[in-house]
């Protein structure tokens, strides 16, 4: 360690008694510029980061646990650049705290393990931030403080903090008492005091600790910190332009060789508090279930565990909807997973007082642990975000269907990340006819399916249900989103046992029909019309094979042998769901037919709706008698005739 020199004697007297650790820091706060400044930013953006400089040097230099040695030690604080504008301050503290001060890092998501978030919409950040010092908070509970002790720090912007989603996940974060998480935030370069100030009214109402310091005044800074440190709220630390002019530290010289890189203080500091970690890691008797839930691993026998807590809670099931279903695994899950972290909004249970006699509606198991986040589905998805990205838990949330609109901005970030994570989307299709059009998913489907990454599955029954969570949890490459209907009261029609396939491959036959006429392509509720329109066309003679299509990204990935023996070669291809066609000639090829919805439900009983868009079985029988006579493919047939002789 260099001895204290004449010249920083003498600094520290032209600097009103800094200490000699403060004059460290100012000392590398000016390298930081001289960086900063060599990458001929643009004005707006050198101005604001200049502003930034001595408050996110003084934290790296006194407060964040981080091992540039190691960046990817899993109890490290975590340090969230939500913009492209800040992330030259992050390569600027990389390269005067790594182990070659001399190169620039990658600062590309994926590439250096820095970047804790990518780079999105702003709030984004702000939101993923919260939802890594939750999933914090939730591994302390469980392994404790000598495992998990660290915190987030976010560098946002002020456009970040004026977000709707910021603003959720900020109510949730008070909400849920993160006091680990705290932010460093800096006015805007316009006049736009008010709104500024507005922001900051509005996180303090939401239950954080607002500070505000000059971004010149170290020793301010330092007490900001500290006292950071010692909150038992959130923090935002609002760093504020010098009033009058700004007061020069003294300490034009760079730092000295021997206090950067590896011999910087934060690079010091990581590598001792580390060391003291894999020492107490070595000898914690949690120490297997703590290293298989950071490689997201399964436990032990986990397949049979699975099988029989599933069997074991459908027993007390209230009915054969997808969506009893599909949250009987949910809770069979939560038994056997410790790690599953579950966020609920109202919107996933909030039905009338029909439905949940005729459903039986349970509430997730979230709601015991109080994980509710209310109508705040944007930040609750902004939130499922950074638990997936701290590791070491398996996000999942419910929430209506009609709601992903709001969280798609978020889930979008999440497909781009790749980050694995469970949505159960509840209220499918037209069950909640009695809510009128806006509670009725016309387009939602398609959108969905047209995310990269992400995997949609809309199963038709129990059984599909199941196989459908085992296939979600599998699929590691992004998000995996359940979409469940609330009733099965299109068809009594049970459906057979598969006669081709597996629905965990994406798609199968449900019933096969030798020399096939037709294709009845469905998915969801509505494999059920299927197989009844298929008796329907039995008894005219016509030929018809029913297949369910419960996941087509993973159908997509099946080889061309088995898609083209589930879809068959040749006859009519007729697809069926209640939702938009958008996206079905991928299956259906140009000559096929779509039988669904082209226009936004109404206020009516779900029979009714189904009528009204012809979603029946008579309706769909009609159309493939219609189509095969013009296209000539049925004249040939024995008894034909006697089916136009029949009524409706």
């Amino acid at each position: 360690m260099a001895v204290a020199s004449s010249t920083d004697q003498r600094s520290l007297e032209q600097d009103g008694g800094l200490s000699a650790q403060q004059i460290g820091v100012a000392r590398m706060s000016h390298a930081a510029r001289l960086l900063l400044h060599a990458d001929n930013l643009p004005t707006h953006t050198a101005k604001l980061l200049s502003l930034m400089c001595l408050p996110v040097t003084a934290l790296w230099c006194r407060v964040l646990r981080f091992d540039p040695a190691a960046p990817d030690w899993p109890d490290r604080d975590r340090f969230v650049v939500p913009s492209t504008t800040m992330l030259p301050l992050l390569a600027a503290m990389l390269r005067l705290t790594g182990t070659d001060s001399h190169s620039t890092p990658v600062l590309e998501y994926g590439e250096h393990p820095a970047i804790e978030v990518a780079p999105g919409p702003a709030g984004q950040g702000v939101a993923a931030a919260a939802g890594m010092a939750l999933a914090e908070q939730v591994l302390s509970r469980r392994f404790g403080r000598s495992l998990v002790n660290h915190r987030t720090w976010v560098l946002a912007q002020d456009t970040d903090l004026a977000t709707g989603v910021a603003m959720e996940a900020a109510q949730l974060a008070g909400r849920f008492g993160l006091d680990r998480l705290a932010m460093l935030v800096a006015p805007p370069a316009e006049d736009r005091g008010s709104e500024f100030a507005d922001s900051l009214a509005r996180f303090s109402a939401s239950g954080w600790t607002v500070r505000k310091v000059a971004a010149d005044d170290l020793p301010a800074i330092t007490s900001a910190l500290a006292a950071t440190l010692r909150a038992r709220k959130p923090t935002l630390i609002a760093c504020l332009p010098p009033s009058s002019t700004p007061s020069s530290l003294a300490v034009h010289l760079p730092p000295e060789e021997e206090l950067t890189g590896p011999w910087s203080p934060t690079a010091r500091r990581g590598a001792s508090t580390r060391r003291s970690w894999l020492r107490r890691f070595a000898r914690h008797r949690q120490r297997d279930a703590f290293e298989r839930e950071l490689m997201r691993h399964r436990p032990a026998l986990f397949q049979e565990d699975w099988h029989r807590a599933w069997l074991w809670r459908m027993r007390s099931a209230l009915d054969n909807s997808t969506q009893e279903s599909g949250l009987t695994g949910l809770h069979a899950l939560s038994d056997i997973l410790p790690e599953l972290v579950c966020l609920t909004a109202s919107s996933a249970y909030s039905m009338s007082a029909t439905g949940e006699e005729q459903t039986g509606w349970r509430a997730p198991p979230a709601l015991a642990s109080g994980l509710d986040c209310g109508i705040q589905e944007h930040g609750m998805a902004g939130v499922l975000n950074g638990l997936s990205l701290h590791g070491g838990v398996l996000p999942c949330c419910a929430a209506s269907m009609m709601t992903v609109d709001r969280m798609r901005s978020a889930l979008r970030m999440a497909a781009l990340m790749r980050q694995k994570m469970l949505y159960l989307l509840t209220g499918d299709g037209l069950a909640l006819g009695d809510g009128g059009g806006g509670w009725q998913p016309v387009e939602q489907l398609a959108s969905l399916r047209a995310t990269p990454n992400l995997a949609v599955f809309r199963p038709g029954s129990p059984s599909e249900t199941f196989k459908c969570w085992e296939a979600a949890l599998d699929w590691q490459g992004g998000p995996a989103v359940l979409v469940l209907c609330p009733q099965n009261h299109n068809s009594a029609v049970p459906l057979p046992p598969p006669s081709y396939g597996s629905a965990a491959r994406g798609g199968y036959v449900v019933q096969q029909q030798e020399n096939r006429l037709v294709t009845l392509i469905a998915s969801g509720p509505e494999v059920a019309i299927a197989v009844e329109a298929s008796h329907h066309l039995a008894r005219r003679d016509i030929r018809a094979t029913v297949v369910s299509i419960p996941c087509w990204e993973l159908f997509a990935m099946q080889p061309q042998t088995y898609r083209q023996k589930v879809l068959g070669g040749k006859g009519l291809r007729v697809g069926i769901e209640a939702a938009s066609g958008f996206g079905w000639e991928r299956w259906l090829g140009p000559e096929g037919v779509f039988v669904g919805m082209d226009d936004f439900g109404t206020s009516a009983p779900a029979n009714a709706l189904y009528e009204r868009f012809g979603i029946t079985a008579e309706a769909i029988c009609k159309k493939v008698e219609h189509h095969l006579f013009v296209s000539g493919a049925a004249r040939a047939a024995p008894h034909q005739p006697r089916a136009h002789a029949r009524g409706p």
